[in-house]
């Protein structure tokens, strides 16, 4: 009985400081929080701040972007997207290899149209996905290569457009780009159908 008791007697304090161990931890794990809590927020940790605060970044100017414009694609570059408006008599392609992620929530590409006539139209375009806007960079002209465009303002989606379809439809999701790479866009793009179904007979969100 004396034994029983001693071994029972011996094991409270190892439970006590158990539970000691515990409060304190409990302690610790408390001021970790608050002196985490009262850190400034870092870059790229809260999804939602991040996206107010690049919503209206401004585009990348001209003297940026006219360095490293991409390729200008042919025929067999681009795949095909269509807009919801079949009142256009184009057929367009985007090529993936121009699609780039830019700061701002903007995504870049690069759009060839061409008319039932068969005029050719190659334009590099930007998105933006916070705000519904997009705008020409620069125009490709036979000859010359790539020029600014003379409008190159933001501009509001229009419903039923090509551009309209690639920013709801495909490049954003969410008020940001709908990857966090380009190859994800480039993916989208390629069943851009799948994607953009939804947009059929809806108006511009």
């Amino acid at each position: 009985m004396h034994t029983h008791y001693g071994r029972w007697h011996a094991a409270r304090p190892v439970r006590k400081l158990g539970r000691l161990a515990a409060w304190a931890g409990a302690g610790c794990l408390a001021v970790f929080l608050a002196a985490c809590g009262s850190q400034p927020r870092g870059e790229g940790n809260y999804l939602l701040d991040d996206l107010d605060a690049q919503r209206n970044l401004p585009d990348a100017d001209w003297d940026a972007l006219k360095s490293k414009l991409p390729p200008v694609p042919t025929a067999g570059d681009v795949l095909p997207v269509e807009p919801l408006a079949r009142t256009e008599h184009f057929r367009f392609g985007v090529d993936p290899r121009s699609i780039e992620i830019a700061p701002g929530l903007i995504v870049r590409y690069t759009l060839r149209a061409v008319s039932d006539m068969g005029a050719e139209n190659i334009s590099y375009e930007s998105v933006r996905c916070g705000t519904r806007e997009w705008r020409t960079v620069a125009l490709y002209r036979p000859g010359s290569g790539w020029q600014r465009a003379q409008n190159d303002e933001w501009r509001d989606l229009v419903p039923g457009t090509v551009q309209h379809v690639l920013r709801n439809g495909v490049f954003c999701s969410g008020g940001g780009p709908a990857g966090a790479k380009a190859e994800d866009l480039a993916y989208r793009l390629r069943h851009w159908e799948r994607y953009a179904d939804g947009l059929a007979g809806r108006s511009l969100q």
